[in-house]
């Protein structure tokens, strides 16, 4: 068999599957905290980092649009520099939140696997 066969094989067989539609136990829950009972404090740094950097995300495109705003405005020069000064620091802490939350992320998942 080729790729292609195999591929479209994947995609019909994923297309007409049945829904798993068992329920989420209590107990099941709870095990799962039990597992993520060590794991707090990262887990907690994780979604926080998480959440800033979707804010960050966010703020990018806004800031762009101010910086087209004051550019069709024939603002002072010194207001699209800043923003676009502004713009390029987010990206800089995006870039090593990223690497933290990554980091963070491994480690969860290493240690979820260890215990």
């Amino acid at each position: 068999m080729d790729m292609e066969v195999t591929a479209w094989m994947s995609l019909y067989k994923t297309m007409h599957a049945q829904e798993d539609r068992r329920p989420f136990s209590k107990a099941t829950l709870q095990r799962i905290l039990a597992f993520a009972r060590p794991h707090r404090r990262e887990l907690a740094w994780f979604l926080l980092l998480s959440v800033v950097m979707a804010v960050l995300a966010v703020a990018t495109p806004v800031l762009a649009g101010r910086v087209v705003d004051a550019i069709v405005e024939r603002a002072v020069l010194e207001v699209v520099l800043r923003l676009a000064a502004l713009i390029a620091l987010i990206a800089v802490i995006e870039a090593g939140l990223g690497l933290v939350t990554r980091w963070l992320s491994a480690g969860i998942g290493e240690g979820l696997i260890l215990d």
